[in-house]
């Protein structure tokens, strides 16, 4: 008896399991019947506001892949049209699903340019965070650090153009981070041999900064020449702000020309110590000629002191102070000369003493 009513209750758990099933596959035919009664677009991921898409151009898109309003349900391949949005260079990453409500729902995460890069021939395009390429669009204006002087307008480029471009990655990433540079700086000229050279919005002189290595620290160190030398002594007193070298900021006048170096030779400069940091001192760090050491021999220019001329002019001094003192004492002695005399003459002027007439 047992083992009947074992077997009875197995037997309705299958026939359960078989009619949800059908109903399962009823309803899925049932809505796949049904057609799409909207499509709703929405732009995720973008909390600056910015738009880089519109809704018009991905409704188009989507059109264009056979989706429109009234087809069916069924006839819609959702991972297709999803891979197919990820092909558009402005689409981060799209999600596409079907509500109860036969609502085609697509949300898109766009790309946000982080530069703007104009190459040596006049081209113009965005990279994003991931240093992915992108076209340009007019959709939303955004104020991005402008790099100029790229080689090249190759989609492929190159392992040293690809190097370059990541570094022009890292600047841009660095500034954003930064509010002061990226209200400052309106431009970064790219030089033939890789280094960046910026051009600021407020002043007339140029920076140079070399590599992207140790930028943080060089932009550290030029706010600091900003606040305590630049705006002391007027925001056109420079020409040139030179921080390729490690803790040194050097600054040079109209008329001064820095120094320049072909690629991979970057030589070693040595400045004098300089303790004041007041702007007189800022001025003469820049007049002093700069050493290079390297690739430049050093020389010994130290020269042994004369000691004649140094003790000549002690000498005559001390002669003079000699004579000083002794023409003082030869005057004490001719004074007292004098006064002796004068008590010999008043001792010899005195009348004698007669006889006496007493006797």
């Amino acid at each position: 008896m047992k083992r009947w009513k074992y077997i009875l209750i197995r037997i309705l758990w299958a026939i359960a399991a078989i009619g949800l099933v059908v109903l399962f596959v009823f309803a899925w035919k049932a809505k796949t019947v049904k057609k799409c009664t909207a499509i709703q677009i929405e732009l995720t991921g973008n909390t600056s506001g910015f738009l880089f898409m519109d809704e018009k151009e991905i409704l188009r898109f989507i059109n264009e892949q056979g989706v429109n309003v009234g087809t069916p349900i069924g006839n819609i391949n959702l991972p297709q049209l999803e891979k197919a949005l990820g092909t558009t260079k402005w689409v981060e990453h799209a999600n596409i699903f079907i509500d109860n409500q036969q609502q085609l729902l697509v949300k898109i995460e766009q790309r946000l340019p982080v530069a703007r890069i104009f190459s040596v021939a006049g081209n113009s395009f965005y990279i994003d965070k991931t240093g992915t390429r992108l076209p340009l669009r007019q959709l939303s204006v955004m104020r991005l650090p402008i790099f100029t002087g790229f080689p090249s307008d190759q989609e492929k480029l190159s392992n040293p153009d690809s190097l370059l471009l990541n570094d022009i990655l890292t600047f841009a990433k660095t500034i954003q981070q930064d509010s002061f540079y990226l209200a400052q700086i309106a431009q970064v000229n790219i030089e033939p041999n890789g280094d960046f050279e910026m051009i600021p919005t407020l002043g007339d002189h140029t920076v140079l900064l070399g590599s992207v290595e140790n930028l943080e620290d060089k932009l550290n160190r030029l706010y600091t020449f900003y606040k305590n030398v630049w705006v002391p002594s007027g925001i056109n007193a420079y020409h040139v702000l030179d921080l390729r070298f490690d803790h040194q900021v050097v600054a040079l006048k109209k008329g001064l020309d820095p120094i320049k170096y072909a690629p991979g030779t970057m030589p070693v400069i040595q400045l004098q110590p300089v303790s004041d940091t007041s702007l007189s001192t800022a001025d003469t760090v820049a007049k002093k000629p700069l050493t290079i050491v390297n690739p430049v021999p050093k020389i010994d220019t130290v020269a042994k002191p004369k000691p004649i001329q140094e003790t000549k002019p002690a000498t005559k001094k001390v002669v003079k102070a000699k004579t000083k003192e002794n023409n003082k004492k030869l005057n004490n002695k001719s004074n007292n000369k004098a006064l002796n005399q004068e008590k010999k003459s008043a001792k010899a002027v005195m009348p004698k003493q007669g006889p006496s007439n007493n006797n």
